[in-house]
């Protein structure tokens, strides 16, 4: 295949690579995989990753090739930005909007205006960022999810230009504060480790290099085009540059050595794979020194480009077969632990290997296929609308199967392939079909994105227009819980992940004459106790002291899915307890989702069995433990809307929903357990729910309804003051 097969021009004379089209698909389409079928491909989500070397690239060859041409403008370059990424967005906000007014209930409306909002202005990154508190809405229910990335790609495009004419002098373009702001966010972000989730995570300041690596990769390959025209007339580096090179490489080689050396060297494949990025990135800073030193050299640099141009198409195939390698290792061997982290320097290598190996290698040649260059092509639209896609048809549909989510692909395949022909190309070139004609006014290009945002902030301003349901649907779809400081003593008694704080005195009250004291330890299920435990104080005179923290069970040693602080909080609660000395000691802790984020049943039991000794060992004279409640699908308040919509019901059901054969086995197991060792148990999810599915709400003569459940997992006050007023024999030793 030649270049001129493999590339076609545009009317700005800017290339349009078939290979690097097909790039893209490989990058959407693991995406795609990776949301629909994860087991699949657990690393496609580093398509994105790929996607981010791809759009620097393209951005910083097209912003290079103007600033040379003379064409360079800001206004010019903003508004093609706009006419390529507002058409296909507005629809999608618009079409999304009308979902969510059809199909959702008024909190999950009102937060999806905020979506609509924020994505329109492409600050949704920033949003989702502010969002993923403990309680935030799980992120397989949010439609606009995926729009975090949009978010950071437009914030680079919004100052790159200004970077690159920041070193412009005449004609020839400077990538100076790209590299330099690239540089950084490579230390803080990947060698450095600044694993701060969730801002690592949504925000630009760790993915800029990803981004950066195509603009520099396009200055290069630019540079060399040029040097084999006329390498007399090339500029040379100045001996800053040179200097300033060498420092950033041989800090990035040194940072990674030193992660290499303090490491995981446990044999899986997470932890291999990060010490290989690191590698690669110690390798690459290394070979970009040598390279510099050479350069400064001229006539050694003349030679090693004299070298390299003999042996270019060898050099090619290595580095598209490197890059192919790096990019199908991490689609098939990656997970998203610490991610952005040393591992991502594999699919972001991968793609630079084969974005510079140019559209004549082997691999490129597959790349540059019609079929993948079509999907390529459509790949932007393709993008935005399989998520919200995948996300509504899941909530009507709680449980696909593979064939329901292979159908649903490939309508996003159709209706991609149709935004671009009806939407994309009339605004951009002014074409639809045969027919021709100008394209519509920028103005209104952005007119239709911000009108599109306005129907976001409608849906908050009205918090999510509760008045399209009947009543009794009506209460259920506006229905919300806030979570008052005093219903768990946030900031006091509780915490939320990572806030190391000391819980204040009124958690730990001295113990009184001949007044029982109850210890409550464990995780947020052990605070959301603690309204029913008031209730209870108020005919039962007790003493309560309270520690608990989100994340950290209840236990003398640790769960591998427990909080980074949690070892810091079971160490001071070990210290104080005997210190302390309560009469009741209750353990509450959400093991339903310790067993769902990968603790095995054994694991569970066998801590808890040492647990209980321990506080044996302690005195305490009673110990309660709370076992395993119910998770819903979304929330109760959802699923319960979810279900009345649905089946067209103006009464909420007496049970709801199904508890996993996992949750049954390990209630049985712990309630063995305790038996065993003569403490006292409450299964909360004997109490709750049954075969035929959980309670869902408490006094039924309410005007609003009294749902028992919060949110997926955490009861509400009402839920609270029945479980405990049943759980009164256990922490009593009384008759109910």
């Amino acid at each position: 295949m030649n270049d001129t097969k493999a590339a076609k021009v545009t009317g700005d004379g800017h290339r349009i690579r078939n290979d690097i089209e097909g790039l893209r698909a490989i990058a959407v389409l693991s995406v795609l995989i990776n949301h629909a079928f994860p087991k699949w491909l657990p690393g496609g989500f580093a398509g994105v990753d790929i996607f981010f070397v791809i759009s620097g690239y393209l951005i910083g060859r097209h912003l290079l090739q103007d600033i040379r041409a003379g064409r360079f403008s800001f206004l010019r370059f903003y508004a093609k930005r706009a006419r390529r990424i507002f058409p296909a967005l507005t629809l999608l906000l618009i079409s999304v909007w009308i979902a969510g007014w059809l199909l959702i209930s008024a909190p999950e409306f009102e937060a999806l205006g905020r979506h609509i909002v924020t994505g329109a202005f492409f600050s949704n990154n920033f949003l989702l960022w502010s969002e993923s508190g403990y309680f935030d809405t799980t992120a397989l229910d949010k439609p606009l999810l995926h729009l975090w990335s949009l978010g950071i790609e437009e914030q680079f495009y919004l100052i790159v230009p200004a970077l690159l004419w920041i070193g412009t002098k005449g004609t020839t373009g400077s990538i100076r504060w790209v590299a330099r702001l690239g540089g950084l966010s490579l230390l803080a972000g990947v060698i450095l480790g600044d694993f701060d989730f969730p801002s690592s995570f949504y925000l630009l300041h760790t993915r800029f290099w990803e981004l950066a690596v195509g603009v520099v990769l396009a200055q290069v390959e630019l540079r060399a085009v040029a040097y084999a025209k006329h390498a007399e007339a090339i500029q040379s580096a100045s001996k800053r540059d040179i200097a300033e090179i060498l420092v950033f490489s041989l800090a990035v080689a040194f940072c990674a050595l030193v992660g290499i050396g303090s490491g995981d060297m446990r044999w899986e494949w997470n932890a291999v794979l990060g010490q290989i990025g690191l590698g690669l990135a110690f390798l690459t800073a290394i070979a970009i020194c040598v390279l510099t030193i050479r350069y400064e050299r001229r006539e050694e640099w003349n030679k090693l480009n004299s070298w390299f141009a003999r042996h270019s198409v060898r050099f090619a195939a290595a580095g598209s077969a490197a890059g192919s390698i790096l990019i199908v290792t991490s689609m098939a061997k990656l997970n998203s632990a610490d991610w952005p982290g040393a591992k991502t320097l594999l699919p972001v290598l991968g793609a630079a290997f084969v974005i510079a190996a140019g559209p004549t290698a082997a691999f490129n040649k597959l790349l540059a296929k019609r079929s993948m260059a079509f999907i390529g092509g459509i790949s932007y639209p393709l993008y935005l609308w399989h998520w919200p896609l995948l996300v509504f048809y899941r909530l009507q549909n709680p449980r696909p199967r593979a064939m329901e989510w292979a159908m649903l692909l490939a309508a996003t395949l159709a209706l991609s392939w149709l935004t671009k022909i009806v939407v994309e190309e009339p605004v951009r070139f002014g074409k639809l079909g045969f027919a021709v004609f100008k394209p519509p006014r920028i103005s209104l290009v952005i007119l239709a994105l911000v009108c599109a945002g306005f129907l976001g902030w409608r849906a908050i301003a009205t918090d999510g227009s509760p008045t399209r349901f009947p009543p009794t649907l009506r209460a259920v779809a506006e229905w919300s819980e806030h979570n008052p400081d005093e219903q768990w003593r946030i900031g006091r008694c509780y915490y939320h992940p990572g806030d190391d704080k000391a819980f204040s005195r009124e958690c730990s009250p001295s113990k009184r004459p001949d007044v029982p004291l109850m210890l409550l330890w464990g995780d947020s299920h052990a605070a959301d106790l603690y309204s029913g435990l008031m209730e209870l104080e108020s005919t039962t005179t007790f003493d309560i002291a309270q520690w608990t923290s989100a994340g950290c069970p209840p236990t003398v040693k640790p769960f591998s899915s427990e909080f980074r602080n949690c070892s810091q909080r079971r160490g001071a609660a070990m210290t104080k307890l005997g210190q302390l000395k309560p009469d009741i000691v209750v353990l509450g802790g959400a093991w339903e989702l310790y067993l769902e984020s990968g603790q095995t049943p054994d694991e569970i039991i066998n801590t808890l069995s040492e647990t209980i000794r321990w506080l044996k060992a302690q005195k305490a004279n009673r110990v309660v433990i709370f076992g395993p409640g119910p998770t819903w699908m979304t929330s109760l308040p959802v699923d319960l809307f979810r279900f009345m919509a649905r089946s067209r019901s103006n009464e909420i059901p007496e049970r709801l929903g199904s508890v996993s054969d996992a949750i049954w086995n390990l209630d049985t197991a712990m309630a063995a357990l305790a038996a065993a060792e003569n403490v006292q148990y409450v299964s909360v999810v004997n109490f709750f729910c049954d075969k035929t599915g959980c309670l869902t709400v408490g006094d039924r003569t309410q005007s609003r309804p009294d749902l028992l459940y919060r949110d997926r997992d955490h009861v509400t006050v009402s839920g609270s003051k029945l479980l405990v007023a049943h759980s009164r024999s256990q922490l009593f030793g009384e008759p109910k």
